[in-house]
């Protein structure tokens, strides 16, 4: 885990690396379908991983700050490549491991449109106040596999784009290896 912490994490180049797919994808590497559960539930992801843990979870925020995003964030959210975006990066703890890496890049146009109290978070996910937002939408889905040359091993990664209030933000969650071992998935 202390990879993820960082400066190379961070780096647009490191999240340029990994590659996007849409589930189903012709010609890929595909979940089998237990992993695919995981990585196109629609509902909270917390709430999922309270439920594994028995209640066993906690949020450790790792970073969060001012940086550019990778160039494949700023497309999925129609920024400018030189803009900057609030980037905060957590690990989801359950039974006092490791299970999941999230990143969220909130642009600050979002910030502005009445979210500012997502930079207060803190400990606390992301989930938690996403999911009982009534103006939130999930409007896209993307998952990849384990990539060798990426900074952090992973066993499957999602990412989301998601708009509170019709502004953007992306949440990219990367399933470590304590969760698949916790739940028994396959490769």
């Amino acid at each position: 885990m202390q990879q993820l912490t960082s400066q190379q994490a961070a780096s647009r180049q490191e999240w340029g690396k990994l590659n996007w797919m849409r589930p189903h994808t012709p010609g890929q590497i595909h979940p089998d379908e237990e992993w695919l559960d995981w990585l196109t539930d629609a509902s909270s992801l917390t709430r999922r991983l309270r439920q594994v843990s028995q209640q066993h979870f906690h949020v450790q925020l790792l970073q969060q700050k001012l940086l550019k995003p990778a160039l494949n964030e700023c497309r999925l959210l129609g920024m400018a490549t030189q803009e900057y975006a609030l980037v905060r990066q957590v690990v989801l703890h359950g039974l006092n491991q490791p299970w999941v890496f999230a990143r969220t890049v909130i642009p600050l146009p979002t910030l502005r449109q009445g979210n500012r109290h997502l930079m207060l978070l803190g400990n606390r996910s992301l989930g938690s106040v996403l999911f009982k937002n009534t103006h939130t939408q999930r409007t896209s889905q993307e998952i990849t596999p384990y990539h060798a040359d990426f900074c952090a091993p992973f066993v499957w990664g999602r990412r989301s784009t998601f708009e509170i209030r019709q502004a953007p933000l992306l949440v990219t969650e990367l399933f470590l290896e304590p969760f698949r071992q916790h739940l028994q998935l396959q490769f």
